[in-house]
């Protein structure tokens, strides 16, 4: 949508309080995009040549905005306040004003039936009050839920705030064949292609999926001090080559495509892309930031992309001529900063969630359920496989309760897997497909084993969790395979991954 990012530096910082010019900026970014930019001279303190004067005089056209109001004074002369924080009030009136919310009748100050209104909806925030500046997180969440009631998805959105234990992975479908075509045409931003995902910029490891569209894969910010750059092409090389990247898509602060980075074919190695943006008009003002971010569209095995390669940016670039000057100017990225490093694969697990209760009654039993969970995968193509291998998962009791003869079992199959306990972890390996494979649909994978609780224990409980995710370098609780590749890690930002119900007594 192009409307909410992070930092280059893959923060987001949301305890830092928002200010009017940023929020209008974002409020605004959730209209249609205009063909043509209209009349930047709208308040007396609001520079027409800044970057939020198209948004806030779009807003004042619309009557979004119109200023903060003096007594006795010519409306044309009231101030914006830009850099003033956005109070909670104010953004209220604003995205309902945006969204033609029906306002309630409130007698009392100007707010209230704005804030009367949205709190009858559910769309209010539980931690923020009329007066109150808005932070960063604030933001987020109040944005999102107006985006949410528009698209009637705001009871989804609800349910998911209240269960932030549920991990989920996020895969993108890259656009189709007529929409890449539409995009790649376009050669100035007379006619502006947004990132379709720019709703998720997270740039964690991940595992890429062949035939997909990647997660972020770096973000770069470049502060030209000495003068205004002229940028001529964006460089971006790798860690090392990746034969299944298609194209690097890079694209501005605001979303905007810039371009389709591809191989430079004059350094050697194929891990240096670039693209051509001489002709794109694109001019970095002298000591105003300026970013980038990139994400890869990766081919599919039919293509030619291979499961297991890694996949790291090394560093960013971009290459221009002063404004003034004309002089050469060559800009990268510092030596010391980490981009995320991922690696390639055929599939992916996209869910892990436990898939009983939250709570029941802990007592000794043979053979009684002490933990399920529910798994999910996606694939990048028709023949590839997402199949669990081994699962390790952590035992947590109290009142000295132990269990034994531990085994799993799958929903819809009588069929029991043999488990091993040693110490404070039960291990679940050599899983059959019955069991492991995700590529034809959910798996919901159950525990039984023989329970034992002390009569004298006053308080005892048990759970199951998998705790660990794994990095690209170090194993995590899941051990996993695309069908060519074997996995010891998921690129879930969880821990614990899931945690399965609570017994207790």
């Amino acid at each position: 949508l192009g409307i909410v990012k992070g930092n280059p530096d893959g923060t987001f910082k949301s305890s830092t309080p928002i200010n009017r010019a940023e929020f209008m900026k974002i409020a605004m970014g959730l209209l249609p995009s205009l063909t043509t930019v209209g009349d930047t001279r709208c308040f007396p303190d609001v520079d027409p040549n800044i970057w939020f004067a198209e948004s806030v005089c779009r807003a004042k056209s619309l009557g979004i905005v119109s200023g903060n109001a003096i007594a006795n004074v010519d409306s044309n002369l009231w101030e914006f306040q830009p850099v003033r924080s956005v109070k909670y009030e104010e953004a209220v009136k604003i995205l309902s004003n945006i969204y033609d919310i029906p306002l309630q009748s409130v007698d009392g100050q100007w707010y209230e039936k704005y804030t009367s209104t949205v709190q009858s909806m559910g769309l209010d925030l539980d931690d923020s009050s009329p007066g109150s500046a808005l932070t960063r997180g604030q933001m987020a969440r109040l944005v999102v839920a107006f985006l949410a009631h528009s698209k009637g998805e705001l009871e989804d959105l609800r349910y998911a705030e209240a269960h932030p234990d549920i991990p989920v992975r996020v895969v993108f479908d890259p656009p189709s064949s007529s929409s890449q075509s539409s995009q790649s045409s376009q050669s100035s931003y007379s006619s502006i292609a947004y990132d379709p995902f720019i709703h998720d910029v997270t740039s964690n490891d991940s595992v890429l999926i062949l035939g997909k569209v990647t997660h972020v894969l770096g973000a770069a910010e470049f502060f030209p001090n000495a003068e205004g750059i002229i940028a001529h092409k964006f460089i971006i090389d790798l860690v090392a080559a990746n034969s299944s990247i298609s194209v690097l898509n890079v694209y501005d602060h605001d979303g905007a495509l810039i371009g389709r980075a591809s191989v430079d074919a004059s350094v050697s190695g194929n891990t240096r892309y670039s693209i051509n943006v001489k002709n794109k008009d694109i001019i970095l003002e002298r000591r105003e930031p300026y970013s980038i971010y990139i994400r890869a569209v990766l081919k599919d095995q039919d293509a030619g992309g291979i499961s297991g390669g890694s996949l790291q940016i090394d560093q960013m670039g971009i290459e221009g001529v002063g404004f003034w000057s004309s002089n050469d100017y060559q800009v990268f990225t510092s030596s010391t900063d980490v981009f995320a490093a991922s690696t390639v694969a055929q599939s992916g697990i996209t869910s892990i969630r436990n898939a009983g209760v939250a709570n029941d009654v802990l007592f000794s039993s043979n053979d009684t359920e002490i933990g399920a969970f529910s798994f999910e995968g996606v694939t990048g193509h028709s023949a590839a496989q997402v199949k669990l291998m081994s699962i390790v998962f952590q035992i947590e009791q109290l009142g000295n309760v132990t269990i034994s003869n531990v085994g799993m079992k799958v929903d819809g199959s009588t069929e029991r897997l043999a488990c091993s306990v040693s110490g404070d972890q039960l291990t679940c390996s050599g899983l059959p497909d019955s069991f492991g494979r995700l590529d034809d649909g959910p798996r919901t994978l159950r525990l039984f084993a023989d329970v034992s609780v002390p009569e004298a224990s006053q308080k005892a409980a048990l759970r199951l969790t998998i705790n660990d995710p794994g990095t690209i370098s170090s194993a995590g609780s899941i051990s996993w395979s695309d069908g060519v590749t074997t996995f010891t890690w998921i690129d879930m930002n969880a821990t614990p991954i899931a945690r399965g119900t609570y017994y207790s007594r």
